[in-house]
């Protein structure tokens, strides 16, 4: 399921590590609304993988060393999920929350509306994505101190991508999808255009591109509602259908 949901805020400027705003406004809403299930989310497992992702526009804004100005201030919250049960939760807790204030960094949030998007079939064995947050490619070992990022401009970043992407659709289908998941071929259409974004006080290397994928429609579609690449959840990797 896709959303778009309408944020005003009080005043123009945000920081730059805007995810992480919105991060901190998610996790306010779903506690706010249902802590079990916030705490599913969040809580219960370290670095759980969640099947949402989101992403943002902000009208004619500007960029500044470490601050965005937004003129209008608003912010369309783009939300996709290949989960029912997050759907159902996001949907009913932006609800609750609509019309009260969230006050965050010299700022405050309101939920003014949301919308439910209509979604597009997928029923070829190919998909032809464009990025609407920019897409990660990370490699992380043990620990922070072990995690680098690549990208998709690189031969190794386009191996490591597409090794990550089949470990996480073995993750969320299982065993009996390897075959499907093994077939799996990614290219990345012309040169990305590779971007750094600011992300709890890390500087993020990831792109903004078109990726054609070949795989089984119901990959295919698992993509187009879940993300690709890493960092999904944290507003990186979500993608619309060309």
């Amino acid at each position: 399921m896709r959303y778009n949901v309408e944020l005003v805020l009080s005043n123009e400027n945000i920081p730059k590590d805007k995810n992480r705003i919105i991060l901190s406004f998610l996790k306010h809403i779903y506690e706010s609304y249902d802590k079990k299930y916030y705490e599913s989310l969040y809580k219960s497992e370290e670095n759980k993988v969640k099947d949402f992702t989101f992403s943002l526009y902000m009208p004619n804004c500007k960029f500044t060393r470490e601050e965005i100005i937004i003129p209008e201030k608003k912010i369309i919250l783009n939300f996709s999920t290949a989960d029912m049960k997050d759907s159902i939760f996001f949907y009913n807790a932006i609800l609750a929350n609509r019309g009260k204030l969230y006050n965050i960094k010299g700022n405050s949030i309101t939920v003014r509306n949301i919308n439910m998007n209509k979604e597009k079939p997928i029923t070829n064995d190919y998909a032809v994505y464009s990025t609407m947050s920019p897409i990660v490619v990370r490699e992380h070992k043990g620990n922070n101190k072990k995690t680098w990022y690549y990208s998709l401009n690189e031969e190794e970043g386009k191996e490591i991508f597409i090794s990550n992407l089949k470990y996480q659709l073995l993750d969320n289908f299982g065993e009996e999808r390897k075959l499907d998941i093994e077939e799996i071929k990614v290219e990345v259409l012309g040169r990305s255009k590779e971007v750094k974004v600011k992300h709890y006080e890390i500087e993020v290397l990831s792109n903004i591109c078109r990726i054609k994928v070949q795989a089984k429609p119901y990959i295919l579609d698992y993509l187009y509602k879940a993300g690709v690449g890493s960092r999904k959840s944290s507003g990186f990797g979500m993608v619309d259908l060309m």
